[in-house]
């Protein structure tokens, strides 16, 4: 079963409804939008006059430019959307389930992009030589954000909804590799669950059709650590944001059960009630971003209209089992072991938005499959109360509790504590400062004069 779901999209209004009706009068808008895993951390929903997503936070307090819109269309979506500078990308894909209407350097400028996918080098190369990219807008600025990771919800007839039963069900590696690939299609195959076996049955495998950094991070974790004796014959893993592609042949024929959904409401409103707004699916497996899962009470999100009751698995990480919280998120991304950009950037190579974010396939402690949000923005903008204000928020964002409070609300990591030591400091003082003197200034960072000089910016 195919089914699109419309998530919602915040209006430059609907923002600002409840705060400073000066700043309401004539704000610049920002405009945006991609992955859905953070959507509720950064875009809302907001509840009253009370900011419950940093978007809102920010617009409460700074009155010249304002997030006007995020368009939840997925993480390759968006970048798609900012590198072209084509905002049809995001609504179309939003509304409609459609594609770019072709009109890059449209009415309504695309200022930013958020992704938990980093930026590949085919993607910089059309940021080289568009007119909407280098030539117009400098550098294309790559910053990791937060900490993520995807949790592995679980439908089992043993299982109670709720809470009470996150991580009664534990996936070793073996158990992952078999079911996202085919080779297991009944709960009565799984024997590595030490807590509680599920019940025997059919699984339903519920999986993103669009392209969707959950994918991203299960995928280029189980290409790691998947061999030939624990995945379905002709299948190999590679990390993927759109995980039909792993079946050439079409992923039915490889595992029956599949069910593909778009976004994170999709999958989550597939999970919660069978698709159609009925029983449950008795014995299914998908995964979600933990804001949409029963493990993080404080999320604003609903899953079909309510707070989620999704359970969510715990995965063996050596001889314990871990779920997303937080606490093991953290652990997880502070332990990397197998990865690329796992130093921190230099002055040398500070200039390559690539090696500003880590990139984690294998742990040896705590959650196995974590990675990195980012924000992509663009060096220079045509109008200086957006770069002011992207640079505002940002610092913001890193530094200031309200918004480090948000972030834990939905099961994020502030990038703090996100792994390597010191990148926070990179970020604020070489991406969005331009600290140091002479030969020691990067000259990489948002609206360097330098770099901006003669441009007409983004």
């Amino acid at each position: 079963m195919y089914r699109l779901v419309l998530l919602r999209t915040l209006s430059a209004a609907a923002l600002v409804a409840g705060f400073s009706p000066s700043f309401a009068a004539s704000p610049t808008i920002i405009n945006g939008g991609g992955a859905t895993s953070p959507q509720a951390d950064y875009a809302g929903p907001d509840n009253g006059n009370t900011p419950t997503s940093e978007f809102s936070l920010f617009n409460s307090t700074y009155k010249k430019a304002n997030f006007g819109t995020y368009w939840g269309s997925g993480s390759g979506v968006g970048q798609q959307a900012f590198i072209n500078d084509d905002l049809t990308c995001d609504i179309n894909k939003v509304q409609n389930g459609g594609k770019c209407a072709g009109t890059p350097g449209g009415a309504d400028t695309v200022h930013y992009s958020a992704s938990d996918t980093p930026v590949s080098s085919t993607q910089l190369s059309t940021w080289a030589t568009s007119s909407y990219g280098q030539s117009a807008a400098g550098n294309f600025i790559q910053i990791p954000s937060l900490g993520t990771g995807p949790g592995i919800v679980v439908n089992d007839t043993n299982l109670p909804e709720g809470a009470s039963s996150n991580g009664l069900v534990e996936f070793s590696d073996s158990d992952l590799c078999g079911i996202f690939s085919g080779l297991i299609t009944d709960f009565s195959q799984i024997t590595d669950s030490k807590t509680l076996a599920p019940a025997p049955g059919p699984i339903t495998l519920v999986y993103r059709l669009d392209s969707a950094a959950p994918t991203f991070f299960i995928t280029n974790h189980l290409a790691a650590v998947c061999t030939g004796a624990d995945t379905a014959p002709g299948v190999t893993f590679t990390a993927t944001t759109t995980f039909a592609t792993l079946f050439p042949g079409g992923i039915n024929n490889s595992i029956p059960n599949a069910v593909g959904e778009s976004l994170s409401s999709g999958v989550a409103d597939y999970l919660a009630a069978g698709g159609s707004g009925g029983t449950p699916i008795p014995q299914a497996i998908g995964y979600l971003s933990p804001d949409w899962t029963s493990l993080t009470p404080n999320s604003p999100e609903l899953v079909n209209g309510a707070p989620s009751q999704l359970v969510v698995a715990a995965l063996f990480n050596g001889k314990k089992a871990y779920t997303p919280t937080t606490k093991n998120l953290i652990a997880g991304l502070e332990h990397a072991t197998v990865g690329v950009n796992l130093s921190n950037p230099t002055i040398n190579d500070g200039a390559n938005p690539i090696v500003w974010v880590p990139v984690i396939q294998v742990t040896s402690t705590g959650y196995p499959i974590v990675g990195y949000g980012t924000l992509d923005v663009a060096q220079c903008y045509a109008n200086p109360a957006i770069s002011t204000a992207l640079i505002l928020f940002l610092t913001d964002h890193y530094k200031k509790a309200p918004y480090l409070t948000i972030e834990a609300n939905n099961g994020l990591v502030p990038l703090k504590k996100a792994g390597k030591t010191g990148l926070e400091n990179l970020v604020l003082n070489h991406l969005l400062a331009n600290s140091g003197s002479g030969n020691n200034q990067w000259n990489i960072n948002i609206e360097n004069p330098t770099a901006c000089s003669g441009l007409a910016g983004r």
